[in-house]
Formats: C-alpha cells, sequence, structure tokens
C-alpha cells in the first residue's frame, strides 16, 4: 500500500512560457489524471525497398486529462483562473473570494491565459511537463453525486523523469462540494431574480478553448516554442429537469417557450441569467458558475411505461457586450490571499 503514497499532481504557474518554476507548487487531490508524451513518426518510403528503412522523430507534445471531485483549494482555484485569467479578489469574514472573469477585449496584458509546470508522482518516479495549457473544461453536478471536474491539457514535451517530491496537499481539511447542497436559478429578465429552482436533477457544461497547436511550433525546435493560441471559446451544457416544465415560476424554461417558432434565449443584461452554485456540507465555502446569455435548444421529453416524464435541455453560452459570457465567483477559508494573476 506504499505506492498510494506516491500519487499525485501538482501545479505550479510559470513566469514565461515553458520555463520550469522552481517555486512552491500546489498539489490536488486528483481522482486520475491521463497526461503523456507523445510524438509522431516521420517514416521515408523510398521505390527501391519493400519497407521503409529509415524513421526520425517529428513533432512532440503533451496532452492529457485529470479528473477530480471540485473542492474549494487553490488546486481547483488554479484550474478555473486557467479559464478566466482575470482575478479580482475581495474577503468576507475569513473567506477570500475570488471573481474570475474572461480575457479584456480592450487591453492586451488583462487577461493572458496562463501556463504551468505540471508534476505527476508515479509511484518510483516523479514526471515532469512544462508549458501545460489548459484546453477543455467539464464540470458535472448530479442529485446524490459530488460535483466533478475534467481538465484537458495541452502542452510541451515531457521533461526527464526526477525523484519523487513528498506532498502536501491543498485541501486536506475539505470535503468535496456536492449537489444536495447545490442551487440552480434563472433570471429571464422580466423582473428580479427568483428563489432557486427544485426540480434540476443535474446540471452539466463544457468549455473548449480550441487551442491552435499546430501554430505553437517553428523551424529550429521539435516541441512548442509559443503558448499555444486559444481560438474561438464555447460554451454548452446540458440541464435534466425532474419533470417536463409547463408552467415556470421561478423563471425556468418552460417547454412551450422552448419550442415557440423562435426558440428560447435569456439575457437578462445586468446579472447572470443563469447561475449554478455549489456548496460544501456546511454552506459556507461555495463555487458560483454565471452564465450571462444563454441559448436553449429544442427539449427533448417523452414517456413510457417505465420511465417518469421528465425533460432535458442543451444550452449554448453566448457573449454579452457589455457581462461577457460567464463568470465564476469562488469562496472559501483555504484559497488563497492573493490574486492568482498576479
Amino acid at each position: 500500500m506504499v505506492e498510494f503514497l506516491n500519487r499525485y499532481v501538482s501545479l505550479e504557474k510559470e513566469s514565461s512560457y515553458g520555463s520550469e518554476p522552481s517555486g512552491t507548487p500546489v498539489y490536488g487531490e486528483v481522482d486520475d489524471e491521463s497526461i503523456r508524451h507523445n510524438y509522431e513518426l516521420m517514416t521515408r518510403m523510398d521505390m527501391s525497398r519493400p519497407i521503409s528503412s529509415k524513421s526520425v522523430t517529428g513533432t512532440e507534445f503533451s496532452e492529457g486529462d485529470i479528473n477530480l471531485a471540485i473542492q474549494v483549494d487553490d488546486f481547483v482555484g488554479n484550474l478555473l483562473y486557467s479559464f478566466f485569467p482575470q482575478d479580482t479578489k475581495t474577503t468576507s469574514g475569513s473567506a477570500n473570494i475570488h471573481t474570475l472573469t474572461e480575457p479584456s477585449l480592450t487591453s492586451a496584458s488583462a487577461g493572458v491565459y496562463p501556463s504551468f509546470t505540471i508534476r505527476v508522482g508515479r509511484e518510483e518516479k516523479e514526471h515532469t511537463f512544462t508549458g501545460m495549457m489548459t484546453n477543455t473544461l467539464s464540470i458535472s453536478a448530479s442529485v446524490g453525486e459530488y460535483a466533478t471536474m475534467s481538465v484537458g491539457f495541452v502542452g510541451k514535451a515531457e521533461s526527464a523523469t526526477s525523484s519523487l517530491a513528498t506532498p502536501t496537499f491543498d485541501g486536506v481539511a475539505l470535503d468535496a462540494l456536492y449537489f444536495a447542497n447545490g442551487q440552480v436559478r434563472f433570471d429571464d429578465g422580466t423582473g428580479s431574480a427568483p428563489a432557486a429552482v427544485a426540480s434540476v436533477k443535474s446540471f452539466s457544461f463544457d468549455i473548449n478553448l480550441n487551442r491552435d497547436t499546430d501554430n505553437a511550433y517553428g523551424i529550429g525546435n521539435s516541441t512548442y516554442g509559443r503558448a499555444p493560441p486559444a481560438q474561438r471559446r464555447e460554451i454548452s451544457g446540458t440541464i435534466e429537469f425532474n419533470k417536463v416544465v409547463y408552467t415556470s415560476s421561478l423563471d425556468e424554461p418552460t417547454y412551450d417557450n422552448l419550442i415557440a417558432a423562435d426558440g428560447l434565449e435569456y439575457n437578462d443584461g445586468s446579472s447572470p441569467s443563469m447561475k449554478l452554485k455549489l456548496l460544501d456540507e456546511a454552506g459556507a465555502d461555495f463555487i458560483d458558475f454565471d452564465f450571462f446569455k444563454v441559448r436553449f435548444e429544442a427539449p427533448e421529453a417523452s414517456v413510457s411505461g417505465r420511465d417518469t416524464n421528465t425533460m432535458t435541455v442543451n444550452f449554448v453560452g453566448l457573449y454579452d457586450d457589455n457581462l461577457g459570457a460567464m463568470q465564476v465567483v469562488a469562496s472559501g477559508t483555504q484559497l488563497s490571499g492573493t490574486q492568482y494573476d498576479a
């Protein structure tokens, strides 16, 4: 059982892309990881031989995912910051509150996506991956389960293996957030934001930064020479209701509105049109995921002799010129007292 002491994942923010820092890494309580070194073989074929006789290594890179339950610690905070790289830090009593927003469209120096050095302990050796940039984020919250997140990375070729570290997990005193203490709120813009609804069974969404890895290479280097630039951000998700919503009392999207000729879009213009709040067991630490402009797709609803009549609705997150598309608010006593983008 001693092998479990040598399994860990850490993050450390880089001051310049691909340069391994020597500060203090942040360790997370990760369920599993699949980060690996990759390279493409270039193999020559000539007409004089029936089998290729020469091959060299082409481009080299690293990629993979980590999966974990969401808890309000700095490991999760750094992961969220990597998708929302503008951080405003405030305090409320003993809690530090980080309001994370999307990159600025007016200032080139505001909201630059960070790169990380990731170190993975694998029983006998530590594996080091520099220049790692987050690319995809998946958040899932379902009744009766922990809220979970999956983060996909791309980065430079793996460094040589090294000796294991002795991790101190950032959230060792915390437990993960779960949906029993969660809330979902809708606001169709017709009045003040209503209370949380009681009809949502599950809520999930994905963010994809669509990083351009092809243009991270340059002649003279087999691996990434610069951070793979983020392209168009895509936000999509799914909400499952425990019944078909025909009459809305708390601004939930109704079946008739969803199938109307023009469909259904929420955009309050001054506050979130849809909010997913996840809290810990004590109801103190929390993370809010705020969506400012949401376009719903057509609902799915069916009934049979075995199944209760429920409703599932897909949605896409759109950009509001004044508010952006999303923001994340994380509040916890274990969060950093300094801004992540400092």
